[in-house]
């Protein structure tokens, strides 16, 4: 058995917004296997306003060899989001699917070096 990853945004009524996400998380799982960090999956999905939801991601994984699922919360800070509305679809989540382990990761925001990225980033447009 293997892991998955769900790397979970907010969601956009802007589908242009949604498949900027989309194409981050592709980004992500071709260099999480460049680098020998393997998944059986990598997933976008959305907590709100676009698709898939959590259990919709989850549910890709159903014909795949996944015991432990990680969810990444791609957002700030520890809002309302961070703090309540995603542990809620966890909870609901872990509910549904009872055989499989789905860990709720430390979001992006406190990520260590997140300002160095932040003032580099600024850097590169000067």
């Amino acid at each position: 058995m293997s892991n998955a990853l769900l790397i979970m945004a907010h969601g956009s009524r802007s589908e242009t917004a949604n498949d900027e996400f989309r194409a981050l998380v592709k980004i992500v799982a071709e260099s999480a296997h460049a680098s020998g960090r393997e998944y059986a999956a990598v997933i976008p999905c959305f907590l709100e306003l676009a698709q898939p939801s959590l259990i919709e991601a989850i549910q890709q994984l159903e014909h795949q060899p996944v015991s432990t699922v990680q969810l990444y919360p791609l957002f700030f800070n520890r809002g309302k989001h961070v703090g309540r509305d995603i542990p809620a679809q966890i909870e609901e989540a872990r509910a549904r699917f009872p055989d499989l382990k789905i860990e709720f990761l430390d979001y992006f925001g406190n990520a260590p070096g997140l300002a160095g990225l932040v003032l580099s980033h600024i850097a590169d447009q000067s």
